[in-house]
């Protein structure tokens, strides 16, 4: 390859950096500009269209000032009461005269037409809208834009009432070409207006000349280039349209279009000075380069040796240049100070790759070389896992300052214990001590992290959980060490227990709820035949018939088999999915519900929903697109949910349940009495029912207690206008005690465990007339 020299190369370069640059600026400009321009019109269009219904809104109010002043008359009244037309049309012309309206009419209740000054509606004829009568007489008035014998009218509906609607009176200002050119006077900008019915233009109204509209039209929508700008000169208008009104089959379009030639003659001025100057800046570029060029060229080629020396790992050596340049001496200043910081740099960067930058304890990646060192030690040795629990909510609750503080605190803690000590992600921490640690140390240890910590701005209490294993018993090498840890940490958080050696059952429940993750994520995308929903029902202790069931989801899996519910709800709610098995039971239950409602039977169908569902906003309105399209009402779903998962979020929980019941949806509380129950959240919940728990209920005939706590949530639940489930009976004994005590509904094995939907039915019509008290 040739070589050039340098001052030759540092022109060239030069030059052509600085004839990129310009070409760069010109090519800004000139777009930056047009789309400056493009901006500048559809602003006026937008202000136009704004100006353009501000009008009408106003001729609106003034019709309905005026049609609201006439069927309020009483002498105008008791004439369309009596049939007066001589009246009717005097009372039409003088309020029609005030403010100088093109349409006064009077129709009748079923659409034809009574009277109209000017005459513009034949008397006895049907009224050409009907729906809009309709909607008057409805609602009470109505208003629109109408065409009538090819005129375009802008019109308001009122009913006259004496007391009951007995006719229409209607109002109306014709929009011409002459209103038309009055919005172009405060717009500036052109109006075309178009009356389309039955997919055909009927009318056309524009300020524009007759050979201008079609063009002006067609440019509705077209975006603007710098090119069309600058060279060509094809757009004469830019054009916006917008849809004014639509009643049937007949619309009102509005065009609204702008000179390109008067809008952009500022900015094409614009763009060709900048580009005189452009060209200006390129020729003294090239005769500053070809100095400039000849007077670094020397000083140059040494600091290209020195950078040479630098980037092969050179940072010791002193860095002297001779030149008069001051730029060049900088330029030596700044390699020395580039050569003292590369090497503070990589200093630092070899710290950073190997720790935590937040805590200062290893990351996980040196943890790995330094605990694949102890491996091959052959020596055993603990290690320990700490995850915080809740670590999310504190960064929540308290700032994400205060979060890294805490973990900045407890690495301290840690470290003050000595031994190796890492930050694997988030709130979790890694220990390996250096001598084996007791389980009273672990628990002074732990009682140690979870001291308050003073962040300044709070107090903040920690929760942690340790999990712990035993190198090279329960680990034989880092990869299996770091699952196995994970494995034990994630029993800590399900059990509630914050301090756990690994077990090998501990690796065979986590498989499993993979596994289950796994299959049910299949069964809910490809293979649903696999769920189902049962159905218990709920007897109606007043009227002694089943009014009520709860759906209850079922699982049968191909390959691991039946599935209780509490396992695979809990993994769904941990994976982040429960949603679709919401879903799924929402549309499966509606589906039931269409069955029954086709059979005859009058049964509302209770669905079980988790917090996360209650917080769905979308939920909701889910749930209520699909009823309207199965054509159910309310009644035939009711929703379930579980009292301790609601006060996580009470007040958004509150919100969201008085959607539904503001909707018509009834609501329940379900296990009552197992969790954060108070009075003043009770009486806060916009629930109609609650729902003792079993655990109350299933010994109810023989343990006195139950019965004192039973008989308490019912008298509670009275008090707050509530009704009362009890579910778990299992004897007519404790159905007996139930009725007695006022309790609404009974759910149990005594009358039916849950059914398949096909068996519900039957046993349904089975036991319509059965008498579940003297059974």
């Amino acid at each position: 390859m040739a070589t050039r020299k340098l001052n030759q190369s540092i022109f060239r370069l030069v030059v052509g950096l600085v004839m990129l640059t310009a070409l760069m600026i010109l090519i800004n400009v000139w777009t930056s500009t047009s789309k400056h321009a493009q901006n500048q019109l559809n602003g006026n269009l937008k202000v136009a269209q704004n100006v353009f219904e501000q009008v009408l809104e106003n001729r609106e109010n003034v019709l309905y000032n005026s049609a609201n002043v006439l069927t309020a008359d009483f002498g105008f009244k008791q004439a369309v009461a009596t049939g007066d037309v001589p009246t009717i049309d005097s009372a039409l012309y003088n309020h029609g005269g005030r403010i100088s309206a093109d349409l006064m009419a009077l129709v009748s209740l079923d659409g034809s037409n009574i009277t109209s000054v000017p005459q513009i509606l034949e008397a006895g004829e049907d009224f050409p809208y009907p729906r809009i009568v309709h909607n008057a007489v409805v609602d009470g008035g109505a208003s629109s834009l109408l065409l009538i014998e090819r005129r375009l009218y802008q019109v308001m509906m009122l009913t006259i009432d004496a007391p009951t609607p007995i006719a229409v009176a209607v109002i109306g200002f014709e929009i011409n070409q002459e209103w038309g050119q009055q919005l172009k006077n405060i717009t500036q900008l052109e109006t075309t207006i178009e009356v389309q019915a039955n997919g055909k233009k009927n009318l056309t109204i524009s300020t524009l000349p007759d050979e201008m509209v079609s063009l002006a039209l067609s440019e509705q929508g077209q975006a603007l280039s710098w090119l069309s700008l600058t060279l060509f000169n094809d757009v004469p208008y830019v054009s916006r349209q917008f849809l004014l009104a639509e009643e049937g089959n007949f619309n009102v379009v509005i065009t609204l279009s702008n000179d390109v030639k008067r809008l952009f003659s500022d900015f094409s001025a614009l763009q060709m000075n900048i580009s005189l100057i452009a060209v200006l800046a390129i020729i003294l570029a090239l005769c500053f380069a070809a100095l400039f060029s000849r007077k670094v060229a020397k000083p140059l080629v040494a600091l290209a040796d020195i950078a040479q020396r630098i980037s092969a790992g050179d940072y010791n050596k002193a860095i002297n240049t001779e030149s008069s340049s001051t730029e060049v001496s900088n330029l030596a200043i700044a390699l020395e100070s580039m050569q003292s910081n590369i090497r503070q740099r990589e200093e630092k960067i070899s710290y950073q790759a190997q720790h935590d930058i937040l805590t200062g304890l290893n990351n996980r990646y040196n943890m790995e070389s330094l605990l694949n060192a102890k491996f091959e030690l052959n020596k055993p040795f603990q290690v320990l896992g700490i995850n915080v629990f809740g670590f999310r909510s504190i960064n929540d609750v308290f700032g994400y300052h205060n979060g890294d503080t805490c973990l900045q605190v407890l690495a301290k803690r840690l470290l003050a214990h000595g031994g190796l000590g890492a930050r694997l992600a988030g709130g979790e921490l890694l220990w390996v001590p250096d001598e084996h640690v007791t389980h009273e140390q672990l628990l002074e240890f732990r009682n140690e992290l979870e001291q308050p910590i003073e962040t300044g701005d709070a107090s903040i209490i920690t929760k942690v959980s340790i999990g712990m294993l035993n190198c090279p018993t329960d680990a034989s090498n880092v990869e299996e060490l770091f699952r196995r840890m994970n494995i034990v940490l994630d029993e800590t958080q399900l059990s509630e227990q914050l301090l756990l050696n690994y077990k090998p059952e501990f690796e065979q429940r986590y498989l499993r709820r993979l596994s289950i993750i796994a299959e049910l994520k299949t069964a809910l995308d490809d293979q649903q035949d696999e769920l189902s929903l049962f159905y218990q029902p709920k007897l109606d202790l007043v009227s002694g018939k089943v009014t009520k069931v709860e759906a209850l989801i079922r699982w049968n899996n191909a390959i691991l088999g039946f599935v209780s519910p509490d396992d695979f709800i809990s993994v769904a709610e941990q994976a982040g999915f429960i949603g679709k098995i919401t879903d799924w039971v929402i549309n499966q239950a509606i589906k039931d519900a269409v069955t029954l409602k086709n059979a005859g039977m009058d049964v509302s169908i209770a669905i079980n929903l988790s917090a996360k569902d209650v917080m769905d906003n979308a939920l909701l309105p889910h749930i209520t697109s699909l009823m309207s399209a199965s054509e159910l009402d309310s009644k035939a779903l009711s929703f379930e949910m579980t009292e301790s998962d609601l006060v996580r979020e009470p007040e958004k929980a509150i919100q969201q349940l008085r959607a539904f019941r503001e909707r018509g949806f009834e609501l329940a509380i379900d296990d009552f009495g197992t969790g954060y129950s108070s009075m003043s959240y009770l009486k806060s919940l916009p629930v109609t029912t609650l729902k003792v728990d079993k655990s109350f209920v299933l010994k109810l005939d023989s343990q006195q207690g139950d019965q004192k706590i039973v008989r308490t949530v019912i008298d509670l639940a009275h008090s707050f206008g509530l009704n009362v489930v009890a579910e778990g009976i299992e004897s007519q004994a404790t159905l007996q005690l139930l009725q007695n005590w006022g309790c609404e509904l009974a759910q149990g094995y005594y009358m039916c465990k849950p059914l398949p939907f096909a068996d519900f039915i039957q046993w349904h019509n089975k036991h319509q007339s059965t008498n579940w008290l003297e059974k």
